[in-house]
């Protein structure tokens, strides 16, 4: 059986966040009492006075689609809709994509920054993207299209900001070897997040750094 998560982004208006967090809040026991819903939580932007998410796990997407069109026929739903600053949006992606991976592709972004807070505060509110702390000096985000990643401050030894894509791999190893065959470089070795995977950094021929990550957990 699949298991889908779906990440609803919502956008309050000025000076309504609490009241709609507040209101959703008392609705998330219903949800997860729906039999395809296994987990519901709400992730709130302390950097952002109106910018959230509800994260939802769901056996597949059209049970938590069917959940929206019920929910949307409920009084207090209808009344907390005029208090957001546009619909919802939902991205949808496969819960074991994304920890066993598609093999080659990217399966997490991660953006350096000389001002995380500013970075995290535009894209939120230009394009909607969703932070929320993972760890000292480590913020995850969710953007529309479920792409994730991870925003951190600029290490010194970086010549400046830059974005590096995490590349899935079946065997990080391998990976590693055929990487320093093919003309790539090396510049962090492998590293373990205990519970989560390993990975590694490297030079691409034509200088663009990029990663490649073995998550712990296959499909």
């Amino acid at each position: 059986m699949s298991l889908i998560t779906a990440i609803v982004h919502f956008t309050a208006k000025a000076g309504q966040r609490d009241t709609i967090v507040g209101g959703l809040s008392e609705a998330i026991q219903g949800t997860i009492n729906k039999p395809d819903c296994y987990k519901a939580e709400l992730l709130v932007d302390q950097d952002s006075d109106t910018a959230f998410a509800m994260v939802q796990h769901w056996t597949n997407s059209d049970a938590h689609r069917a959940y929206v069109d019920e929910i949307m026929q409920n009084p207090m739903m209808l009344q907390m809709m005029d208090l957001m600053e546009h619909p919802p949006k939902t991205s949808y992606f496969d819960l074991k994509a994304a920890g066993g991976g598609i093999w080659g592709g990217p399966g997490h972004l991660e953006i350096s920054s000389n001002d995380t807070k500013a970075t995290a505060a535009f894209l939120t509110d230009v394009f909607d993207w969703c932070f929320t702390e993972m760890m000292k000096d480590y913020d995850g985000f969710w953007a529309p299209g479920a792409l994730m990643g991870g925003l951190r401050p600029k290490m010194d030894e970086e010549p400046a900001p830059q974005t590096v894509p995490y590349l899935i791999v079946d065997d990080l190893d391998a990976r590693l070897e055929r990487v320093s065959a093919a003309g790539g470089t090396i510049v962090v070795p492998i590293q373990e997040i205990p519970g989560a995977g390993r990975f590694f950094w490297f030079l691409a021929p034509g200088g663009l750094t990029m990663a490649a990550w073995e998550s712990a957990q296959k499909a």
